[in-house]
């Protein structure tokens, strides 16, 4: 018998509640066929191959003394059994095997469906059902990177599972953070160091202050953010104060840069929502950049050179290219993004001086950012022979603290 999804839940829970022997959850995906199906004859044959399927994965099961199986979303299922994770696996390892040499027809076409398997144990190691969830969760999401008929375990002591756990315990800080407004804005100055007349320039960065009134570094809320698919709820919110700032401080000598994140540049009304806030505090898009990474424009390639069109070349703003030399790297792809700075990782920055091969890095992308009439930005700029060698090498703007720290901007709670 299949399960809804919510009495499956309400199993996992009973079962981490009760003080029974051991048991395992497994989570099964059905591969990619499914698309095709659907594709080629419609819904309905989807439909019906997913059936197929669900009783392939139940017949599986059901000779297994208090065996579930749930439906979990339309082409995913979970197993609970009441086994140790060696039997759950043979389990699991024996359905992906025999899945894989059967033919299913619908509508005189033939599908050869596979499975994608994840793996935990539930009991005695698992009391809170959310990381059990969790863990089954990983363990699938590994098995997907590795393609089609895999089966994946995963431990509690798995260490993507364990920074699941630290940044579960961050998210409420989060959303209170995001509804409070925790984030204040700083901003560290992007200096020229090229002896060329430039606008003064700054990136806009985040703190986030407590209860306490402590100021603290983003990086874990931002990884929680990335997690939990939070960052474009950030990166609004940065926009927002940040017009509010510039309405506030009537700023024009100054050029800021923003980020955004990935989720952010995949939001169709980013550009709507930037226009529309510029339009309300009357924001100068001369004075704004918008920052996005290397792998990010990489990822989304249609998206994010739609987004810089419009951003650049409606609305009038200026575009960075951050991290670059860390991702693909793939130079070639640069005449398509039409931005006017390349932010260079600081990671070749922190040895310049004493690694041949980050400087060569590093004069590569500067020599191909002038091929492209870009100019380019170190980060992290910490010594003074650095600066030199940038200087050196033709580097145009330089970021770090040996050219000042970041410095607070705007506290969104004010009013």
């Amino acid at each position: 018998m299949l399960h809804s999804r919510s009495d499956f839940i309400n199993a996992i829970k009973e079962t981490c509640r009760s003080e029974t022997g051991p048991s395992t959850l497994i989570f099964v995906q059905i591969n990619h066929v499914t698309q095709v199906i659907s594709l080629m004859q419609g819904l309905e044959a989807e439909e019906e191959l997913t059936r197929a399927v669900e009783d392939f994965i139940c017949a599986s099961v059901r000779h297994y003394a208090g065996a579930l199986v749930g439906k979990l979303e339309s082409n995913c299922f979970g197993i609970l059994l009441k086994l140790s994770v060696p039997a759950a696996l043979e389990i699991a390892g024996e359905m992906s095997r025999e899945i894989d040499q059967k033919k299913i027809t619908i509508n005189d076409k033939d599908y050869y469906p596979k499975l994608i398997i994840g793996v935990t144990p539930l009991t005695p190691e698992y009391r809170s059902p959310e990381l059990a969830i969790a863990a089954a969760d990983e363990a699938l999401h590994q098995a997907r990177r590795a393609g089609d008929s895999v089966v994946e375990l995963v431990e509690p002591d798995c260490p993507a599972l364990l920074q699941y756990q630290k940044f579960l315990k961050l998210l409420p800080l989060l959303r209170r953070g995001l509804l409070n407004k925790a984030f204040v804005l700083y901003a560290q100055p992007i200096v020229s160091i090229d002896g060329k007349p430039a606008m003064e320039k700054a990136e806009v960065l985040l703190r986030y202050q407590d209860d306490q009134v402590e100021m603290h570094l983003p990086e874990k809320f931002l990884s929680t953010a990335g997690l939990f698919h939070i960052s474009r709820e950030i990166d609004l919110s940065v926009v927002h104060h940040f017009c509010r700032f510039l309405h506030r401080n009537n700023h024009r000598n100054r050029q800021y840069a923003l980020n955004i994140s990935g989720t952010t540049v995949r939001y169709t009304q980013f550009y709507s929502f930037v226009e529309e806030q510029f339009r309300q505090f009357q924001v100068d898009p001369r004075f704004v950049c918008f920052e996005m990474t290397e792998n990010v424009a990489d990822k989304d390639m249609s998206r994010a050179t739609e987004l810089m069109h419009r951003l650049k070349h409606q609305l009038g703003c200026q575009l960075a290219l951050d991290d670059i030399g860390i991702g693909s790297s793939n130079l070639s792809n640069l005449p398509r993004f039409t931005v006017d700075y390349l932010k260079i990782d600081g990671s070749y920055i922190s040895d310049l001086t004493s690694n041949p091969y980050s400087e060569l890095v590093v004069r590569f992308i500067a020599d191909a950012a002038r091929q492209f009439k870009r100019e380019t930005i170190a980060e992290y700029v910490e010594t003074e022979q650095q600066l030199d060698k940038l200087r050196e090498i033709g580097v145009d703007y330089a970021q770090g603290y040996l050219l000042g720290r970041p410095e607070r901007l705007f506290d969104p709670k004010q009013d």
